[in-house]
């Protein structure tokens, strides 16, 4: 399979180092970058074939050449331009694989006709190996290329195969979530550190205490039971706990993914009708 990274971020990074470590041969890899210094470090960091805009303005038209998928990294107020510029070297039945939060796969078949579209919700932890990635196909992506691209990221992290309506949602929960709990990290750093606990001290005790907890979820996905697990009726985790439930801890985290999907949803309505006019 032919692949090409259009816009090779810190995200299009990470996917592509977790295809290359799941098999993909890197000479089947072509990836854009905008400097070419970048261009120049991943060529020799991977094997691949990588260009620069910098070096050659038309290197994402070289890239989507003759590739079977198409992963489009660039920021969503780019996609419109950078589709514009592609779509005529597109091979026949290229399948476009967008990583552009708040851009809909109806917006993309728009700007680029007859080609299939994936939507992919990728998270930060994907540069690790311990990432989640929402997937959602269109219809006219085949079931065989569908099962391929689930392959490919695999070794990313977890692949979710979703509905695209269900999008905006899981950016609330696995996209934007990871910020979620290094935000509780961080207060309770600054908890720490103004008790009177060493700085590197605490941040080395929640990162631990993080992990761990993960590791934990990890190895049995739930959570109230290990909540329940690690409580004692009148302990100090049941103390804090109560603390929590009495801040309204509960309707924060609801609140707070369902403002994140209706940002979704809101970028998603601003941006249509700008890609592919």
């Amino acid at each position: 399979m032919s692949i090409a990274f259009i816009g090779t971020g810190n995200m299009g990074g990470a996917l592509l180092r977790g295809i290359l470590a799941g098999g993909q041969e890197p000479g089947g890899v072509t990836a854009t970058t905008r400097g070419a210094a970048s261009a120049e470090e991943l060529a020799a960091e991977l094997g691949i074939r990588a260009l620069s805009l910098e070096a050659d303005p038309t290197a994402n038209r070289t890239a989507v050449t003759g590739a079977d998928l198409v992963f489009l990294g660039v920021k969503p107020w780019m996609l419109a331009d950078t589709l514009t510029e592609v779509r005529d070297a597109l091979a026949p039945g290229a399948v476009l694989v967008s990583m552009a939060a708040g851009v809909d796969a109806a917006t993309i078949r728009r700007a680029a006709p007859g080609h299939p579209v994936v939507r992919i919700m990728p998270n930060t932890p994907c540069a690790v190996g311990a990432g989640v990635i929402s997937l959602a196909p269109d219809a006219q992506v085949p079931v065989d290329v569908v099962e391929e691209l689930t392959a490919l990221l695999t070794p990313v992290g977890l692949v979710v195969p979703v509905e695209e309506a269900q999008l905006p949602l899981l950016t609330g929960i696995s996209g934007s979530g990871v910020a979620y709990f290094f935000q509780l990290a961080e207060h309770l750093v600054d908890t720490a550190v103004a008790q009177g606990l060493d700085a590197e001290v605490a941040a080395r005790t929640v990162a631990a205490t993080a992990a761990g907890a993960g590791r934990l979820l990890a190895d049995r996905p739930e959570p109230a039971a290990l909540r329940t697990a690690v409580t004692s009726k009148g302990g100090t985790t049941a103390a804090a706990l109560d603390a929590f439930a009495a801040g309204g801890f509960a309707q924060l985290v609801e609140n707070a993914v369902q403002a994140a999907e209706d940002r979704s949803l809101e970028m998603e309505a601003e941006n249509r009708g700008t890609v592919g006019n």
